[in-house]
């Protein structure tokens, strides 16, 4: 989604540590502790539990919802092929937060997106129609 993705430079800038998985492997799991966000470098990662909720690919950043509200993990986050990614520890997702308005509205977009992916995946599994479905066929 365009306006969803940060340059990894500034990131790397951070000293984030760097992280490689293979196809499937978890990253992290629902319920855990998080205290760091994620930034792919390259590959990609799925969210979701047993519904996927979105499919993240480079310069994409995931994980940021334990930093913001101190909750453990809502979702696992699953590596799709080979996949590196890079830590965004609490302090330097503040100060980010704090001196980047382009980096606070990537977060504000991510979490907006998600929460419409999570939304849909919930209408799925209980059956109900698409939104989109019902406009186009005039419902």
């Amino acid at each position: 989604m365009p306006g969803t993705t940060f340059d990894i430079d500034v990131i790397a800038a951070g000293r984030g540590k760097t992280f490689v998985f293979h196809d499937g492997a978890t990253i992290y799991a629902r319920g855990e502790p998080g205290d760091s966000a994620f930034i792919v470098v390259r590959g990609g990662v799925r969210l979701g539990n047993s519904v996927p909720i979105d499919v993240l690919r480079a310069g994409e950043i995931f994980g940021e919802m334990a930093l913001i509200d101190d909750a453990p993990r809502s979702t696992a986050a699953v590596a799709v092929g080979p996949t590196e990614v890079m830590a965004i520890d609490r302090p330097l997702f503040d100060v980010l937060l704090q001196d980047d308005p382009d980096f606070a509205l990537v977060i504000m977009r991510l979490l907006a997106r998600r929460l419409r992916a999570a939304i849909s995946a919930l209408d799925r599994a209980m059956g109900r129609p698409r939104p989109e479905l019902r406009v186009i066929a005039g419902g």
